[in-house]
């Protein structure tokens, strides 16, 4: 009874953590218009085929934890573990708590790993924050504490074109393990990043969730230290 009400206890003080590194993101990120990312944008003409200022950028995140990839990445787990996502312009400083949760496509596809994020067109970059996750990678970053320790991943790249309104730009699979040698709030260590296409299950989730921006069009991402596709 006492370790469940420890582990309940610890749970809703990351949560309340997450909910506050969430809240003060969205504050504080606002030269990068972090709020209106992370909803569906509206269509200037028609509801099909119209335009939008913002295109949606489709993606799905996989954290494979020693063969079993993580239920729900985009939930707060009980052991600490959660994902969030960065995005900035190319060539913008990537700082630690800085991450957003991305927006859903639907719930079943969320659960899953996938998630969008709404951006003008232009260059990009993305990487990935995570809870209770050290992500063992040149161009990383970690920052240690006894809480809920956070970690950053390289970050990858991408090009947001200006004639579609709906793109997919990969599925960015994460190589992980349980650290041999950690404190207790370190649950994972992700060692490789490899960014995969899974165009036709993107485009029957575009079909059934976001189906008013028009037919998908790739443009997969370039993993970090590679040049973006053009």
């Amino acid at each position: 009874m006492r370790r469940d009400r420890d582990l309940l206890m610890s749970a809703c003080a990351k949560s309340g953590l997450a909910f506050a590194l969430t809240a003060g993101l969205l504050a504080g990120c606002a030269e990068h218009d972090t709020t209106q990312m992370v909803i569906r944008p509206k269509l200037s003409a028609s509801e099909s085929g119209g335009a939008t200022q913002r295109r949606v950028v489709l993606f799905r995140a996989v954290v494979d934890a020693d063969g079993t990839p993580m239920e729900e990445p985009w939930a707060l787990h009980i052991s600490g573990l959660r994902l969030f996502t960065i995005v900035a312009p190319k060539g913008a400083q990537l700082s630690s708590w800085r991450g957003v949760l991305p927006g859903r496509p639907n719930s079943a596809s969320s659960d899953a790993g996938w998630g969008f994020v709404a951006l003008p067109p232009g260059e990009y970059q993305m990487a990935f924050e995570g809870m209770a996750i050290r992500f063992a990678m040149a161009g990383a970053d970690y920052v240690s504490s006894e809480a809920v320790p956070i970690g950053r991943s390289p970050p990858s790249r991408f090009v947001v074109p200006a004639d579609a309104n709906l793109i997919y730009i990969g599925t960015f699979s994460f190589t992980c393990h349980e650290p041999s040698s950690r404190p207790d709030a370190l649950k994972l260590e992700c060692t490789s990043l490899e960014i995969g296409n899974e165009a036709q299950l993107a485009r029957q989730i575009a079909e059934t969730s976001l189906s008013k921006y028009g037919p998908l069009q790739e443009a997969l991402a370039s993993a970090p230290n590679s040049s973006p596709s053009p």
